[in-house]
């Protein structure tokens, strides 16, 4: 009953906030695999670091949000990891801004305890440090930053690990500013080379008119009041994962084994603007992508997809393949082209979305339009891919937003996807 009401949760809140293979020996070996008279090289020099959306998990009770669950075909991570490339799956507050999730994968990776900033805190009114990884260091050993990772970022996950790359590589001059010498090496800056390449799936790059229709009707509110009760009455273990909220007193801090209920720390974490309801706004997506720098070294790809489909009135309505609660937000994306939403003109790539996202959100961040390529007509063009570029794919139709961490409705297979994945970031190495 806990895992059937935590799973009920989890979905709720993304639907109310808008969610026989060859092993390689070494760096160096040929690392190949067949599958359907297809071959596939694997080879594989980076680790790969996958960051949730919101709402998401790690793994709970053996269900893993990186394709362990529901009617899934595979578990990316498990199967990356058989196959001899190195992956994890970080864990980053569900609900936490872009910021503060960056800061968090940041300690993930490093094993040190999670610094949100001098400057950041001090403005949004909560406290510096957070959770301390030291003893649970993502991938085993701390990260140097000298050596290159590869990031992908499902969902809120795209602006997350694209602000996480951006900081690394320029800092943040704000934190340089206030901090002094204890300031975090994530705003120094100086770390360009510690990322190969940013990978996102629907990202929310431009926002999601979803999340204004929840922030800007006040439900933001309420669920801040939910889940401080939640903390307060039953703790974190209730649900199926930590919300990393205990910088704001939301819910329990790491060690404590409840919050407590206050109504002046929901106002302040409803008012901060340090959350990712506001983060997936328009207006707040774009005041987001104004401090997010695209790194020149680093190569960028984003994949989006389409499950929508126009009628006879011009609007947009969801396939019929659709994920269940995906239906009336679909539905509603649907009706805003000729609108406008936070200044912005919703034109027809505002309608066209794959349930939560539009397809004008997920293709590429709007400060990149200038810079953006499509990948299949680049490749047919003989054109080598360069970093510091945006390469989006072509649109997948009829796949949602969640099939990327549920891994059903492939065009072609879960595998072939994924193999293909590490073919087509590896082919610039």
């Amino acid at each position: 009953m806990k895992k059937f009401i935590s799973i009920f949760l989890s979905i709720a809140l993304v639907f109310s906030m808008l969610g026989v293979v060859a092993f390689a020996e070494d760096a160096d070996a040929t690392n190949t695999v067949e599958y359907e008279g297809k071959t596939y090289d694997l080879t594989n020099e980076y680790p790969w670091v996958f960051v949730h959306g919101m709402g998401g998990w790690a793994d709970y009770d053996g269900e893993a949000y990186w394709g362990g669950w529901a009617d899934s075909e595979g578990d990316v991570i498990k199967m990356y990891n058989e196959l001899g490339v190195e992956a994890y799956a970080a864990v980053v507050g569900p609900l936490s801004s872009a910021w503060d999730r960056a800061c968090e994968l940041y300690a993930q990776l490093t094993g040190t305890v999670v610094d949100y900033g001098a400057a950041h805190s001090k403005a949004h009114n909560h406290d510096r440090y957070g959770y301390d990884y030291s003893e649970n260091i993502l991938m085993g050993e701390a990260w140097d930053m000298e050596s290159a990772i590869n990031l992908v970022g499902h969902s809120f996950g795209g602006p997350t690990v694209r602000l996480f790359a951006s900081l690394l590589a320029y800092g943040d001059a704000d934190e340089i500013a206030a901090t002094g010498e204890d300031i975090s090496p994530l705003f120094t800056g100086g770390h360009a080379d510690a990322i190969n390449a940013v990978v996102t799936f629907s990202g929310v790059h431009n926002g999601s008119p979803i999340a204004n229709l929840i922030v800007d009707n006040g439900l933001l509110s309420l669920i801040g009041a939910s889940l401080n009760l939640v903390g307060a009455v039953f703790g974190s273990d209730f649900m199926m994962w930590d919300l990393q909220l205990g910088h704001f007193g939301v819910t329990p801090k790491q060690g404590e084994s409840k919050a407590k209920f206050s109504m002046s720390t929901i106002s302040n974490f409803v008012g901060a603007d340090d959350n990712c309801g506001y983060d997936m706004t328009l207006r707040g997506a774009a005041e987001l992508n104004g401090k997010i720098k695209t790194v020149d070294s680093v190569y960028y790809y984003s994949y989006s997809c389409v499950s929508s489909k126009e009628t006879a009135l011009g609007t947009q309505i969801p396939i019929a393949s659709n994920f269940m609660l995906f239906i009336p937000t679909s539905i509603y994306i649907g009706t805003l082209e000729g609108k406008t939403v936070d200044g912005i003109y919703m034109d027809e790539n505002w309608a066209i979305n794959d349930g939560i996202v539009p397809l004008a959100s997920a293709l590429y961040p709007s400060t990149d339009a200038d810079n953006a390529k499509n990948y299949d007509d680049a490749v047919a063009n003989g054109e080598a891919i360069e970093t510091g570029v945006w390469y989006y794919m072509t649109p997948m139709v009829g796949f949602d937003h969640f099939d990327f961490c549920g891994t059903i409705d492939y065009l072609t297979s879960f595998e072939d996807f994924y193999y293909t994945l590490v073919e087509t970031v590896n082919a610039t190495n």
